[in-house]
């Protein structure tokens, strides 16, 4: 297992590392102290710390020769948990697909509901309300409180 976690750490610290340089071809405001790459560089160096601590207390045990001696456990399809996480994977994945066809207003709040759905809530009507609700909140916030434009899809000249 630590062997795995050590991967994990330095995979995560390449894709930190990358995410960090990416964000320096962004383009730059004048009069802006805060620009467009800050938040992302802050998590960027966030994910990387948290990958350090990871590599760094995995590592030590490892060079001590104090493994636990547990193999990692194997992923299965068979495991609900990894099936419940695909399914939550394909959902995102048809959320960015049909983001710029359907619009935001169609797809996340059906997407929402899924997603709650896959947690195990099983009250059809509160998940729709909640779903609903969130989509109208999101959705509001961006255009009025932002002054970003959500892609509404064939809906467009709506609003």
């Amino acid at each position: 297992m630590r062997k795995a976690n050590i991967i994990s750490a330095l995979i995560g610290m390449i894709v930190s590392g990358a995410a960090f340089g990416y964000t320096f071809t962004f383009k730059k405001f004048k009069n802006v102290a805060v620009g467009p790459e800050f938040f992302p560089r802050i998590l960027a160096m966030l994910l990387f710390a948290c990958c350090l601590i990871l590599f760094v207390q995995n590592l030590i045990p490892l060079l001590r020769n104090a493994g636990d001696g547990k193999k990692a456990p194997t992923l299965s399809l068979r495991d609900k948990n990894m099936q419940k996480a695909l399914l939550g994977l394909l959902i995102i994945v048809a959320f960015a697909i049909l983001w710029n066809f359907l619009g935001f207003l169609i797809v996340t709040p059906l997407a929402v509901f899924a997603m709650i759905l896959l947690l195990g809530k099983k009250s059809y009507l509160m998940n729709a309300i909640v779903a609903a609700g969130i989509t109208i909140l999101i959705f509001f916030a961006f255009k009025f409180l932002l002054g970003i434009t959500m892609p509404l899809g064939f809906m467009e000249n709506l609003f």
